[in-house]
């Protein structure tokens, strides 16, 4: 589906009823990154999962793209589907855009789902690796973005050639203009350290044990700073863990819908390999 939201044509997925859960891809990727949780939600959840403006099916614009203005994008869409609050569910740049979401917008969730993601700034040297990408992405094409990230994507030890091919497929649709103004507003982002204390709606945190593109330390210092956070990591899984560990990614989302953010404030769970017969989720601590 698409309608022109902001002054731009927005391409979305909108399947089910019930509580809204608005998920929000990351970068260079599109919608199709939550196709496993909008198949798992959609029978007891209205599941929202947009393109991200000049990513995917989505229509770019010229210049830097900041997280505020996805966030106003994501607003804006909500306004027309007559959403109301929601959960949002942001993955990595996702992430970024959900927490300036909740900074702009705390009356219009319900609850914060973080994942593969984290709040502090770029360093100097990182923006300075963005803007050098997006100039080359300018010069060539998106497939050097293409190239440098989809290997990323997942945890180093998996050998599935066809889910490495699906990533792939994840970046090639989003536009060389949208990937350079993602790029810039990344590296122009705000550091939202100093407010995390600030969101006072149940906060999931969700991390890959295995990414090597958010460190798993950048969601456990997230899940501290904000009240009541609980976290998770799931092992053997990379960056994409929404896409790589559906199960147990599904499941732990599951479980933390059901108790309504309401589980015992300074509890952690570890996704575990499970045997047969065992709970899914273990208490630990770090």
């Amino acid at each position: 589906m698409r309608v022109k939201v902001n002054g731009l044509q927005v391409a979305y997925t909108d399947e089910g009823a019930g509580l809204p859960l608005l998920l929000v891809h990351g970068f260079p990727l599109n919608r199709k990154t939550w196709s496993k949780q909008v198949e798992a939600f959609k029978a007891r959840h209205r599941v929202i999962a947009p393109d991200l403006r000049g990513l995917g099916q989505s229509e770019s614009t010229p210049g830097p793209v900041s997280m505020s203005r996805f966030a106003e994008d994501l607003h804006a869409l909500m306004d027309y589907l007559g959403t109301g609050p929601v959960i949002l569910v942001g993955h990595s740049m996702g992430g970024y855009v959900a927490l300036a979401f909740a900074h702009a917008f705390p009356k219009m969730l319900r609850g914060l789902v973080l994942v593969g993601t984290k709040a502090g700034k770029d360093t100097p040297e990182t923006a300075a690796a963005r803007r050098a990408t997006a100039e080359k992405v300018r010069n060539v094409d998106a497939s050097v973005v293409v190239d440098a990230m989809a290997p990323k994507m997942l945890a180093p030890t998996n050998t599935d050639e066809a889910m490495a091919a699906a990533v792939r497929e994840f970046m090639i649709p989003s536009h060389p203009e949208g990937i350079i103004g993602a790029l810039l507003g990344m590296a122009d982002r705000p550091d939202a350290r100093n407010w995390l204390g600030k969101i006072r709606v149940p906060t999931l945190v969700i991390a890959g044990a295995d990414d090597s593109i958010i460190p798993p330390s950048e969601s456990e210092a997230m899940a501290e700073a904000i009240p009541g956070a609980k976290l998770t990591l799931i092992p053997k899984a990379g960056h994409l863990v929404a896409f790589e560990r559906p199960e147990a990614f599904n499941e732990c989302l599951r479980v933390w819908l059901a108790w309504g953010g309401d589980e015992p404030r300074s509890r952690k769970v570890r996704i575990s390999e499970r045997p047969a017969g065992s709970n899914l989720m273990e208490a630990w601590s770090p």
